[in-house]
C-alpha cells in the first residue's frame, strides 16, 4: 500500500487508511512508537505497560506515610448543619 506525505507545520505527516486503523484498533489519540531501521520506518503501537505482582506493590509501601489517615471519617465534629 502506498500513502502520500503532507506537510504539517514544520513536519511531514502521512495518512493512516481507514482499513488499516481498524485492522490495528486505532483511533484518535492512540500512542504509536516510531523507529528508523536500516530498512525504513517502523511504526508499531505502543505496548502495555508490564504488570507489577501485588506482594511487590505491598513490599515497596511505607506505613508511616498512612498512619496519619487511619482516623475514621465519624471522628469529626459536624462542620454545618450537618444532621448525623
Amino acid at each position: 500500500m502506498t500513502v502520500i506525505t503532507k506537510k504539517l507545520g514544520g513536519s511531514v505527516a502521512i495518512v493512516i487508511p481507514k482499513a488499516v486503523a481498524t485492522e490495528m484498533r486505532l483511533v484518535e489519540g492512540s500512542p504509536l512508537e516510531l523507529t528508523t531501521t536500516s530498512q525504513g520506518i517502523l511504526l508499531r503501537k505502543q505496548g502495555r505497560r508490564a504488570r507489577r505482582p501485588l506482594a511487590r506493590i505491598v513490599a515497596q509501601m511505607k506505613p508511616a506515610a498512612y498512619r496519619r489517615r487511619r482516623r475514621e471519617l465519624g471522628d469529626d465534629p459536624p462542620v454545618g448543619k450537618e444532621i448525623w
